[in-house]
């Protein structure tokens, strides 16, 4: 096998399988982004690439090298863990340059390395202390720069950016991309902040429970969710949740809400013929709802709310929205808060909560689930880009 990739890999600790049959690959020089809630195996996977846990069954190839069981040493790996420890009596130059030294590297090629990464990082002036003059955030981007002074096989990152402030998260992040990406170094990036991982990844994998969800570029993830927990784990702010009834009149389909029907304005799409009559779930992100009013689609429909969140963004308010309807309760559906819609206000819409509004539902960009399994069955985005409506 060409390609750096983990394949069919289980792990088990204490009896409890943290990994089941995990199989990964990542090209040569791809940033795969390896995504899920806590507890979902994302660190154990690093952890069993970089050769810190042992696998129960299967195989960890690097580089077309079967490494399973190598040990860390001798995998050519380049790891940042959270809270990852720098040597306490070595300064920042020297931690940073310490795996160059292991290696022979000439002493004006580590300086010149080590000097460049640290003027990328803002760690110039940081180079002569020690870990422990420095603060949480200091030493992270020490780590990070250890870790991009390397040329490896393979970059690890677990959650690289925990203890950096919002705007050394941006930054920070833009440079280990960038540094990749120029190296082109195959990288796993751990992280449980999905907007994050959207951000960086070429790729994303999303994990929960041990099993591996979906695989696929951050727009697969986002338009195309195989099922409910990745469309409400994906996305900011969250998918919103109606339950629903798809219904067909005169030969159209809709989804029945309550008291009220939303006309898909066709006919049942072929991956919905079998659920004619039964409930669904519907997801609906939050461009695909809007205020009442603000837009004069005739194929739209509006629905009560009531106003129970807005948060101001600058460009948005982002107001979370109840209707009137039984909780969802479908596989996933943990993910969201019940039955509501996320709707984009203008900034300086008077939105308070317990407000009364009127939200206008583009059915025909829903995502549609089947409440006993969260599997996804259609997605009408599909459909509206296919009739050259969206792009």
């Amino acid at each position: 096998m060409n390609g750096t990739g983990v394949i069919g890999v289980s792990v088990v600790r204490a009896g409890t399988a943290l990994l089941r049959d995990v199989t990964l690959q990542a090209a040569e020089g791809e940033l795969l982004v390896v995504l899920g809630p806590s507890g979902s195996g994302k660190s154990t996977l690093l952890r069993a690439l970089a050769g810190l846990d042992p696998v129960a069954a299967g195989t960890v190839v690097i580089k077309g090298r079967d490494v399973t069981r190598l040990p860390p040493g001798e995998r050519h790996v380049s790891m940042v863990f959270e809270g990852s420890a720098l040597i306490p009596f070595l300064d920042v130059f020297r931690n940073l340059g310490w795996g160059l030294q292991v290696q022979r590297v000439p002493k004006a090629e580590i300086r010149d390395r080590v000097s460049g990464r640290a003027r990328q990082l803002g760690l110039g002036r940081l180079l002569s202390r020690r870990p422990g003059e420095l603060s949480g955030g200091e030493r992270s981007l020490a780590g990070i720069g250890h870790a991009l002074v390397a040329v490896p096989d393979v970059f690890l990152f677990d959650e690289p950016l925990g203890d950096l402030d919002d705007v050394q998260r941006v930054e920070v992040r833009r440079q280990i991309v960038d540094a990749v990406r120029r190296l082109g170094v195959t990288t796993f990036y751990v992280t449980h902040d999905q907007a994050e991982g959207l951000a960086v990844a070429d790729r994303v994998a999303l994990l929960h429970q041990g099993d591996l969800v979906q695989v696929g570029r951050p727009r697969d993830l986002y338009d195309r969710p195989v099922s409910l927990l990745v469309a409400a784990f994906v996305g900011t702010p969250p998918i919103g949740l109606l339950p629903a009834r798809l219904v067909v009149s005169g030969g159209m389909a809709g989804f029945r809400v309550g008291a009220r029907t939303l006309p898909l304005w066709r006919p049942v799409p072929d991956p919905l013929r079998g659920h004619v009559g039964r409930d669904v779930v519907l997801g609906l992100r939050a461009e695909d709802v809007t205020p009442a009013g603000s837009d004069h689609d005739p194929d739209s429909v509006a629905l009560d709310a009531t106003v129970i969140h807005a948060e101001y963004t600058g460009r948005h308010n982002v107001v979370t929205a109840a209707v009137v309807t039984p909780p969802v309760t479908a596989p996933g559906a943990e993910w969201s808060d019940g039955t509501t819609l996320r709707v984009l206000f203008p900034p300086r819409a008077p939105i308070r909560p317990g407000d009364a509004v009127r939200v206008t539902v583009h059915a025909a960009r829903a995502h549609v689930f089947d409440p006993d399994t969260g599997r996804a069955l259609w997605h009408g985005g599909d459909a509206v880009a296919a009739d050259g409506e969206s792009g």
